[in-house]
C-alpha cells in the first residue's frame, strides 16, 4: 500500500512538473510578445526604419509620392487602410505637419490584404501578412529640406491582438521609382483604396449669445395673403350673390340709420370672426393629434376632394343641421344677437364652398403649429376672418358702392371650376411635403377617393337609402384597401405595401447591389454567392421578390447559411446585363447560386421559381 501511494505522490508531481513547464512556456511566449510591444520599439524620429513588435517599417518620399513600407514577421499580421468598422482596429497614418496632411488624396496598397470572415464581428477582415507597401498620393510637392514625420496607429496581432503607435521619419528619396509601385498599385480594386477626406475644424463654441432676428416682411406677407384669401372667400359662388341683399336688409333693420346699420354689420362681421377662431381652436388640435407625415397626407386627400367638387364631380353639401329650425329662429331673431348668429350660420353655410381656401390656411398654420408660435395661428385665423367681413364693413359703412357689386351669372360657374383646376395646383404643393417612399401611395389613395367622389357624384336627390348605403359601403372598402396596400401600418405586418416597394427602390439595395468587384471579393473569400438578376420592368421580378425572396423562410436560411445575396439591376446596360449574357440568354428573372469552390458552374433557376425550389439548393449548401 505505501509503494501505490509513494509511486501515486511521484506521477502527480510529474505531472505538476510537466504542466508547470508549459504554462511558464506560454506565459514567458506571451510575454515576450508584450515585451515586443512595449519594450521592443526603436522610434528614432530621424530614422527612416522603425519596429514595434514583429512589424518593421521604413519610408521614402519623392516629389508627390510617399512610400510606406512594412515588413511583418511570420505568425504576425495587421489590418488594411480599409478595414471596416466594427471589427479590428483599421491601419491609419498621421503627418506631424497639418499642411501636409490635408493635401493627401489617397492611400493605396500594392497588393491586396487578404479577406477572412470574422465571425465574432460578423464582417470580412481585411489583413496583412509578410510584407504590404502603402503608395501616399498628395496634390502638391511636399517639402525635400528634410524628413516628413508619420505616426502609424493600428493593431497588430499574433497570438493575442494589441493596439499600437509608431512614429517615423520618411527620408527624401530623389531616385525613387514610384511609377514602378503607382503600376503595381493601378490593378487594385477601389474598395482597398483610402480616400482623404478634409476634416472641418470644429468653430463652434461653448457658449452662445444669439441676436434675435424676426422676418417681419415674412410675417406680414403671411398676414396679407391671409387677409386677401379672406377676401376671395367672398367671391366663392355660395357667398357673393347674398353680400348686397344682406347688407340692404340690415340697412333697412337699423331704419335708413347709418351708424345703425354700421353697428349692425359690425356685430355680424363679429359673428362671422367667431367660427374662425372656433377653426383655429381645431386647426391647432387636429394637427397636434396627426403626426406630421400622415398630416401632409390627410390635407391632399381633403384639397384633392374638394378641386373634384368645384369642377362638378360631387357635391360638397352643408351639414343639414345648418338648416334645421333652431338655426332659422336663430337668423329670424331681431336686434344684435339676432344679427350675431346670422354670422355664424352664414360662414358656416359659406364653408362648403369656401373650404379650398381655408386648406391654404391651414397649410399656413400648421407650420407655425410645428414651430410652437400659437399666437400665429389664431392671427392668422383672425385676419382671415376679418378679410372675409371687410365687405360687409366697407359697404356698411358707405352703402353707396353697392351699385358696383356683380350681378350673379355663368361667369359664376366658371371661376368656380377654375378654382378648382387652382386647388389641383395646391395639391401638388402638398405632395411635395410627402415622404419620397409614401409617394406613389399617396397618389394611390387620391385615386380610390377620386372614384369615392364619383361614386357619390352619380347619387340624385332621389336616391334610395339602400343606394346611398352600398355607395358609402362601396366607396370605404375601396379607400380601405388602398390604405392597407399602399402604406405600411404599425402592428400591421403587410410586406407587400407600395411603400414597403417604393423603400426598396429608393435604398436600391446599396449593401446588396451587384458589381462585378463585390462577387469576386466574396468568390475569393470562400463565401457561396446568390445573384437575383432582376429589372424594374420585369412584373415577374418584383412579384418573385416579394412572395419568394422576401420571404422570412428564404431571408432566414440565406443568414444561417451565411450567403451573400446580390441583386443585379438588368433594367439598363452594364455589369449586371454583362455577367448574366455568360450564363446564358440575357433574360431575367434569373436567381444563380455560384458554390466558390466551382463558381464556374452556378445553379441557375429562371423564369418562375417557388419558395421550395429555392431552399432545396440553400439546405445542400455545406
Amino acid at each position: 500500500m505505501r509503494n501505490f501511494v509513494f509511486t501515486f505522490i511521484c506521477f502527480l508531481l510529474q505531472v505538476f512538473f510537466v504542466f508547470q513547464g508549459i504554462a511558464y512556456s506560454q506565459i514567458d511566449s506571451i510575454d515576450q510578445y508584450y515585451k515586443d510591444i512595449d519594450g521592443g520599439l526603436f522610434d528614432n524620429r530621424n530614422s527612416s526604419v522603425a519596429q514595434i513588435g514583429g512589424i518593421n517599417f521604413s519610408a521614402s518620399y519623392s516629389d508627390t509620392i510617399i512610400i510606406v513600407t512594412a515588413t511583418i514577421s511570420d505568425g504576425y499580421h495587421t489590418f488594411s487602410v480599409t478595414q471596416p468598422d466594427g471589427g479590428s482596429i483599421r491601419s491609419t497614418f498621421k503627418f506631424e505637419s497639418k499642411e501636409i496632411g490635408e493635401s493627401l488624396i489617397d492611400i493605396r496598397p500594392t497588393t491586396p490584404p487578404t479577406i477572412k470572415y470574422e465571425e465574432v464581428f460578423k464582417i470580412n477582415e481585411q489583413h496583412h501578412e509578410k510584407s504590404v507597401t502603402w503608395i501616399f498620393r498628395f496634390n502638391k510637392s511636399l517639402p525635400s529640406g528634410g524628413d516628413i514625420k508619420i505616426t502609424y496607429d493600428g493593431q497588430i496581432c499574433r497570438d493575442a491582438c494589441m493596439p499600437v503607435s509608431v512614429t517615423f521619419a520618411a527620408k527624401n528619396d530623389p531616385s525613387l521609382e514610384a511609377s514602378k509601385f503607382l503600376a503595381e498599385a493601378s490593378k487594385l480594386d477601389d474598395l482597398f483604396i483610402f480616400h482623404a477626406k478634409k476634416q472641418t475644424a470644429n468653430l463652434l463654441p461653448d457658449d452662445y449669445v444669439p441676436l434675435e432676428s424676426v422676418d417681419r416682411s415674412g410675417i406680414a406677407m403671411v398676414l396679407f395673403y391671409a387677409f386677401l384669401g379672406g377676401v376671395i372667400l367672398n367671391f366663392m359662388p355660395c357667398v357673393l350673390p347674398v353680400i348686397g341683399l344682406k347688407i340692404l336688409s340690415f340697412f333697412e333693420q337699423a331704419g335708413k340709420s347709418r351708424s345703425r346699420a354700421f353697428l349692425i354689420n359690425f356685430t355680424y362681421s363679429l359673428g362671422l370672426l367667431s367660427v374662425f377662431m372656433a377653426l383655429a381652436v381645431l386647426n391647432y388640435g387636429l394637427s397636434k393629434l396627426f403626426t406630421f407625415e400622415i398630416f401632409s397626407i390627410v390635407m391632399a386627400v381633403i384639397v384633392f376632394s374638394m378641386a373634384l367638387s368645384l369642377m362638378g364631380l360631387w357635391e360638397l353639401s352643408t351639414p343639414s343641421f345648418l338648416g334645421g329650425e333652431t338655426s332659422v329662429q336663430l337668423m329670424q331673431r331681431e336686434g344684435f344677437i339676432g344679427v350675431f348668429f346670422k354670422g355664424v350660420i352664414t360662414t358656416l353655410l359659406a364653408i362648403p364652398c369656401g373650404a379650398p381656401l381655408l386648406s391654404a390656411a391651414i397649410t399656413w398654420t400648421d407650420e407655425y403649429i410645428r414651430s410652437g408660435n400659437t399666437l400665429m395661428v389664431f392671427l392668422i385665423y383672425v385676419v382671415i376672418g376679418f378679410g372675409m367681413s371687410s365687405p360687409y364693413l366697407l359697404l356698411g359703412a358707405f352703402p353707396e358702392l353697392l351699385r358696383f357689386l356683380p350681378k350673379p351669372g355663368q361667369w359664376m360657374d366658371t371661376f368656380r371650376k377654375a378654382m378648382g383646376y387652382c386647388l389641383l395646383v395646391a395639391v401638388i404643393w402638398i405632395l411635395y411635403f410627402v415622404r419620397v417612399d409614401q409617394l406613389l401611395s399617396t397618389v394611390t389613395l387620391l385615386f380610390a377617393v377620386w372614384f369615392s367622389c364619383w361614386m357619390f357624384g352619380r347619387l340624385g336627390y332621389g336616391t334610395s337609402i339602400g343606394k346611398r348605403v352600398f355607395t358609402f359601403l362601396l366607396s370605404a372598402v375601396v379607400v380601405g384597401a388602398a390604405i392597407i396596400f399602399s402604406f405600411d401600418i404599425p402592428k400591421i405586418n403587410n410586406p407587400y405595401t407600395l411603400q414597403a416597394a417604393m423603400r426598396a427602390r429608393l435604398n436600391d439595395g446599396d449593401e446588396i447591389k451587384f458589381t462585378q468587384a463585390r462577387y469576386e471579393e466574396a468568390v475569393k473569400a470562400g463565401r457561396y454567392v446568390m445573384v437575383d438578376f432582376t429589372a424594374d420592368w420585369c412584373v415577374t421580378c418584383k412579384a418573385l421578390e416579394a412572395m419568394v425572396l422576401n420571404s422570412d423562410t428564404v431571408k432566414k436560411t440565406i443568414e444561417e447559411k451565411k450567403i451573400i445575396f446580390l441583386v443585379a439591376d438588368c433594367t439598363r446596360e452594364g455589369e449586371a446585363t454583362e455577367f448574366l449574357r455568360k450564363l446564358g440568354p440575357n433574360q431575367v428573372p434569373v436567381l444563380a447560386f455560384f458554390d466558390p469552390k466551382k463558381p464556374s458552374t452556378p445553379i441557375v433557376l429562371r423564369g418562375l421559381y417557388t419558395q421550395q425550389n429555392v431552399i432545396k439548393i440553400l439546405e445542400a449548401i455545406q
